[in-house]
């Protein structure tokens, strides 16, 4: 026998016949051919920052809350660390919890691996004019920041400060802005992520004058169609051909040329080389003092498409000219 309901009364039986309001909205977009609106996860912004030894997915510090919301971090939230805030990562092994992190400008995102092999994710790190700050000499470890980074503004990484600050990106980087790179003296960074879609400028400089530092890009596309601007006591290697015919390099530091790489402009100490091919030797000979002894690459410079486009739109206008002499 089929089993029936039974209700209280009336009312009970109409209420559990009524279909909620979101399923009448969600038949009524379908019927017109339209999706249902996606739900925006909640923005929270940070409202103290982080004392010593609290980390980023705390609730409080120093007895205060650290998020609009007062609670830890959550999967289903946005968070956002605006100007005057500095956000820290633990000093173990962590994934930021939130659903995405934005850091404005005058925010800052310390890193803290207590010179140990630690790795700090963030799977939707927005930096919006902040700074990444690594905060902790490391001479001898293999310390990564994880997840993703997508430039909106003008950002910065700064390890200035203390010697030996070490660090590899093995985040995916997008964005069309400039990342400043600030080292000091016997710093490092190391951008291990491959193909990546970032078409701003990467501004690599040494504030510290002392040992040189190094800036080394080695998974294949890690910088990828973007400006190059290596500033003096800079380090660059790079081990993959770069091919960005419409962006330029500018090199003040000295370069390891063991690629064969192409850009659309090529400045070296001033200088803007003309349109060709040159091998190390080449360079070398001219610019001895930029680029490490024993390289076998070379730096390839083609004309910007708009030269193309010229130059066709000449010969064209020369042989229409020809043409109509006949």
């Amino acid at each position: 026998m089929k089993y029936i309901p039974r209700f209280a009364d009336r009312q009970s039986l109409n209420d559990s016949l009524k279909p909620s309001l979101a399923t009448v909205s969600g038949l009524a977009l379908a019927a017109c051919g339209l999706a249902a609106p996606a739900l925006h996860a909640q923005s929270v912004t940070q409202v103290n920052s982080l004392e010593a030894g609290i980390g980023w997915n705390a609730a409080a510090s120093g007895g205060d809350a650290i998020w609009s919301d007062g609670l830890a971090a959550s999967g289903t939230k946005d968070y956002v660390v605006g100007s005057g805030f500095t956000l820290r990562t633990p000093i173990g092994t962590s994934t930021f919890a939130g659903n995405s992190l934005t850091i404005e400008a005058g925010g800052q995102l310390l890193l803290k691996p207590n010179n140990n092999d630690r790795v700090h994710t963030v799977n939707d790190l927005i930096l919006n004019g902040g700074q990444i700050t690594h905060g902790q000499p490391a001479r001898t470890i293999a310390y990564q920041l994880a997840g993703s980074i997508t430039l909106t503004a003008d950002s910065t990484y700064d390890a200035t400060g203390s010697d030996y600050r070490r660090a590899t990106f093995s985040a995916s980087i997008s964005g069309s802005s400039t990342f400043s790179i600030n080292l000091g003296s016997s710093d490092d960074l190391t951008i291990s992520s491959a193909s990546n879609t970032f078409s701003g400028e990467w501004f690599v400089s040494q504030a510290d004058s002392g040992s040189v530092s190094d800036f080394f890009a080695t998974g294949n596309g890690a910088l990828g169609n973007a400006d190059v601007t290596i500033g003096s006591g800079i380090n660059f290697d790079v081990d993959y051909d770069i091919n960005n015919t419409t962006k330029a390099l500018n090199l003040d530091g000295i370069m390891i040329l063991d690629q064969d790489h192409t850009f659309g402009m090529v400045q070296i100490d001033g200088d803007t080389l003309a349109a060709g091919t040159y091998s190390f030797e080449d360079l070398n000979s001219s610019y001895d003092a930029f680029f490490v002894d024993g390289g076998t690459g070379s730096l390839t410079v083609v004309p910007e498409p708009s030269y193309f486009a010229l130059s066709l739109a000449i010969l064209a206008m020369v042989g229409f000219s020809r043409r109509s002499r006949k």
